[in-house]
């Protein structure tokens, strides 16, 4: 079965969108069978993989998005998955592996407006949708919204682990906190429909920094998100494995060129500013690679990944 990953922080504009996306990429470019579910109403996941103009192409077919599969008679999770979306300008297949389950900005609707027309939550739902289709693949990622809704509850209900990607500052690290007193409050809410379809337990795996910059004294933030990871974890909150990633992903102007070309950073050319992005992801990768698989494969993770330099 697949490693189910959800990316999630309640602070917004912390790089979870590029973590996701590239962590994929270089899971997939190692020939590692990637899922990305875009559970964010500004669908930046699905836009970055797909290009804006395949996106918007897609959006004459509402069914093909994930809202549908929360619609009553709506479509299948499968009937939604768009496959090997990573393509150059010229649509030729640029990373064979990755697959997408895309999001439109209709997802908000979700919230408020999309009547359940179930006996069931719709985190329950969904996650009955994702068993039809996760053995297929090797990973799997969610990409929330910074909020704790119906969209991210169906990711973290189905997830094995959570990545709080966040960037060195405060406003990060309460994001963190307010992150843990959710999940445990979820936790206790969804109990039942854990014990009745064997679902897992979310745990936090770690905390990942981004736009990190260069020369940035950052020992302060540092010191305080793992203050609190120790706190958690001897309240049981989080396992004792929890950690900020010693890996960082630097702060780059190069990223946002990766996204108007629709590409991961692992495939942007080889100047000097990406090859050092694309470095931190490689090396992020490889330390979820260490925390996820077992002890036999890591070998070949390593090296698989390291002939992407």
């Amino acid at each position: 079965m697949a490693t189910k990953i959800s990316f999630l922080n309640l602070k917004g504009g912390v790089g979870k969108t590029s973590l996701l996306v590239n962590v994929a990429s270089c899971l997939a470019y190692m020939g590692k069978r990637v899922l990305v579910v875009d559970f964010d109403a500004q669908s930046n996941s699905s836009i970055w993989l797909m290009r804006l103009d395949r996106w918007n192409a897609l959006n004459r077919n509402p069914e093909n998005f994930i809202l549908n599969v929360f619609k009553e008679n709506g479509s299948s999770l499968r009937a939604c998955i768009q496959k090997d979306v990573v393509r150059d300008t010229e649509g030729e297949l640029a990373l064979k592996g990755l697959d997408l389950v895309p999001a439109s900005f209709n997802l908000m609707d979700l919230e408020h407006e999309v009547p359940n027309p179930w006996e069931k939550p719709f985190y329950a739902h969904f996650y009955e949708e994702l068993q039809e289709v996760e053995s297929n693949y090797d990973y799997i990622f969610f990409d929330c919204p910074p909020s704790f809704f119906h969209a991210p509850q169906c990711a973290v209900f189905c997830s094995d682990h959570i990545i709080v990607p966040a960037n060195p500052d405060a406003l990060s690290i309460i994001g963190f906190h307010l992150l843990i007193d959710k999940l445990e409050s979820f936790r206790r809410q969804s109990r039942k429909w854990r014990d009745m379809l064997s679902a897992p337990e979310a745990q936090v795996l770690g905390v990942s920094l981004n736009a990190v910059k260069p020369g940035a004294n950052i020992d302060v933030p540092l010191e305080r998100f793992n203050a609190q990871i120790e706190r958690f974890a001897s309240q049981n909150k989080v396992p004792e494995t929890a950690c900020v990633f010693p890996e960082q992903i630097r702060h780059s102007v190069t990223v946002g060129r990766a996204v108007l070309q629709g590409l991961p950073m692992v495939l942007m050319s080889k100047r000097e500013a990406s090859m050092k992005v694309a470095e931190d992801y490689i090396l992020t990768t490889q330390r979820i690679l260490s925390l996820t698989s077992n002890s036999e494969s890591e070998a070949e993770n390593g090296e698989s990944l390291h002939a992407l330099n």
